[in-house]
């Protein structure tokens, strides 16, 4: 979706195989790998990788499993890499009956809740 609206780049992160197959396959079918990069690795291990590190993004989606834990300990690592342009926003998918406890510098700019789920846009 955000290539189609003009996105330079894409990154995926995915450490469910399946799942990286059918990314695989949907971005040969839509002609696009040029404008795509997929880490198989989960994003907690991704802090550590060096070439994902040096991008600065404008829009971070955040679509873990929709019941992750320690999504607080996740925007942390992401506040701390410093990968979020000044004027980017995180874009969060949660479960709407967790209260998930958020980094103190994590702004909730918007929350919405669209059947089970809990869309939240914030920043750093």
């Amino acid at each position: 979706e955000c290539i189609s609206r003009g996105a330079k780049k894409v990154l995926f992160c995915e450490n469910y195989i399946p799942v990286t197959k059918i990314l695989n396959k949907n971005i040969a079918n839509l002609k696009c790998k040029e404008k795509t990069d997929i880490y198989v690795e989960d994003i907690f291990k991704l802090s550590n990788n060096k070439s994902f590190l040096k991008n600065k993004f404008q829009i971070i989606f955040l679509d873990p499993p929709f019941k992750e834990k320690k999504i607080k300990e996740l925007l942390e690592n992401l506040n701390k890499s410093n990968i979020l342009d000044k004027k980017g926003i995180v874009i969060l998918h949660r479960n709407k009956k967790y209260k998930d406890l958020m980094p103190q510098k994590f702004k909730i700019e918007l929350e919405k809740t669209y059947g089970l789920s809990k869309i939240i846009f914030g920043s750093f």
